[in-house]
């Protein structure tokens, strides 16, 4: 395990009373370690499973982050070697909420 992936532990958590499912928790996690620097091109992300293991959630919702991520270019994957991070340039939408 690599320094940034093992940084990149580090700073993942998963609340279980969020508002936001977890699956969008833990994506916006590795858009945050992204944008932060933690995590660069081309490094490759734990697997589906061992991830699942460390945070104690479901394969399935690994699996729909990772995928969700993959929908938006930020990671990629290699068949049979695992997922890592395909670009850096990572925009965050603005939301505006008016009253």
């Amino acid at each position: 395990m690599t320094n940034a992936i093992a940084q990149f532990l580090k700073t993942l958590e998963i609340s279980d009373f969020s508002a936001t499912p977890k699956y969008l928790q833990l994506a916006n996690t590795i858009v945050d370690a992204v944008k932060n620097e933690i995590l660069s091109k081309d490094d490759m992300l734990p697997s589906i499973n061992e991830l699942s293991t460390y945070l104690d959630i479901s394969r399935d919702t690994v699996e729909k982050a990772y995928r969700y991520l993959k929908h938006q270019e930020i990671i990629a994957s290699n068949p049979g070697k695992g997922y890592y991070i395909n670009k850096i340039d990572v925009q965050s939408k603005l939301k505006i909420a008016l009253f």
